[in-house]
């Protein structure tokens, strides 16, 4: 089969406004960077993949026409791709499949959004069925409070565990000069926070950012010219489920489990938490993270927990997960996923600066999108 590998990655400076550029200009900046990291030119370049949130997410409809323009795509194939939190990652998969398929050998992903110019709330409030769930939403927050509660009866996710995963990716985050944010917090002081949804609280939460993300993918003939250091990708897939909650399982994400389960297969995955030297997962709450531990393999359920208190998904753990800080870092929400596996990928290969984990040859990458009812799964290694 046809191998596929990132080789070039660009993000901007997240914050919680860049009003020093335009939504078009913010997706440059990352683009610029990543063609600069493979040192390539837009003449290089077959096909463009243009990843964003929901149109309402940044007041613009049909963004494709004028980031193309702005990035130097004219006259090149162009496909713009949504899926809510996880838009990045399932852009990324379109442009792996155009390889795979022989539309393109070298295609540019660019994934963002310019969140301080939307209305994030009145999108998310028109995400639901509006005959079957509309009028009976409680707005992801409240479904990510009621999902948590699950765990925490069934599981013992206590409040204490996910303050933990706040506490170890605002860390992190202080080390990645792209974060947003960069505050280092005590679990203390994240329990003491503002409750929001119980047992949700402010520090629980990512900020919202402006942001984006571009990442180069390329046929195996090509990425070994254009890169010593190719990140080569082992596996992606991007699964969903049903959109009512009603209908879904509260206390593990099936569509996660079974993305995970056809990548590793691809992967050679047979003990994840032995295997893989970093992980990089989209937690759009602190709950989330501890979760993603057992679907994606981790630790058996109801393991998260210990996980976390153990100390081993810290930068100097067995398995240092979200070393760039995560959405706690940084979250322009229609650019965070393609965020995840640029830093994966950085981390393969060696170009993560401060926060890389010494020695990292094989990590996994792991995105949401919809209201937490689509997964996906990447696996990126130093090595085909």
């Amino acid at each position: 089969m046809t191998k596929v590998a990132v080789v070039g990655t660009g993000q901007t400076e997240h914050a919680r406004r860049r009003t020093d550029v335009s939504q078009a200009g913010l997706a440059r900046e990352a683009v610029v960077e990543a063609l600069a990291d493979a040192q390539l030119t837009m003449d290089d370049i077959d096909s463009v993949v243009i990843a964003s949130g929901p149109a309402m997410f940044a007041a613009v409809n049909q963004p494709e026409k004028w980031i193309a323009d702005a990035i130097g795509a004219q006259f090149k194939p162009v496909v713009r791709i949504t899926s809510g939190g996880g838009t990045g990652l399932a852009g990324a998969l379109a442009a792996v499949n155009q390889i795979k398929g022989g539309a393109a050998r070298r295609v540019l992903v660019v994934a963002y959004d310019k969140l301080s110019e939307g209305a994030l709330q009145a999108s998310i409030s028109t995400l639901y069925d509006p005959f079957w769930g509309r009028e009976f939403a409680v707005g992801i927050m409240g479904f990510s409070a009621a999902y948590w509660h699950a765990r925490m009866l069934k599981l013992g996710h206590t409040e204490e565990a996910a303050a933990m995963v706040s506490v170890k990716n605002r860390r992190n985050a202080l080390l990645n000069p792209k974060a947003h944010v960069k505050r280092e917090v005590t679990v203390d002081e994240v329990m003491a926070s503002r409750p929001l949804c119980w047992p949700i609280k402010i520090l629980d939460v990512p900020p919202i950012s402006d942001g984006a993300c571009a990442v180069i993918l390329a046929h195996e003939a090509d990425a070994e010219k254009i890169t010593e250091r190719p990140a080569w990708i082992r596996g992606m897939a991007y699964w969903g489920e049903a959109d009512n909650g009603p209908d879904r399982r509260m206390v593990q994400s099936e569509p996660l489990q079974f993305a995970a389960a056809q990548v590793y297969k691809e992967a050679g995955i047979t003990n994840p938490f032995r295997q893989f030297d970093v992980a990089e997962v989209q937690e759009p709450y602190t709950c989330f993270e501890l979760s993603y531990y057992e679907s994606l393999g981790f630790c058996p359920e109801g393991g998260a927990a210990e996980l976390i208190a153990s100390g081993e998904t810290e930068m100097t753990g067995s398995l240092p997960v979200n070393p760039s800080g995560g959405c706690m870092g940084a979250n322009p929400i229609g650019a965070t996923a393609l965020i995840r596996l640029a830093e994966a990928a950085m981390q393969v290969t060696g170009k993560a600066g401060a926060h890389q984990v010494p020695g990292a040859e094989l990590a996994v990458a792991q995105a949401g999108g919809g209201w937490a009812n689509l997964r996906g799964v990447a696996v990126v290694g130093a090595e085909k």
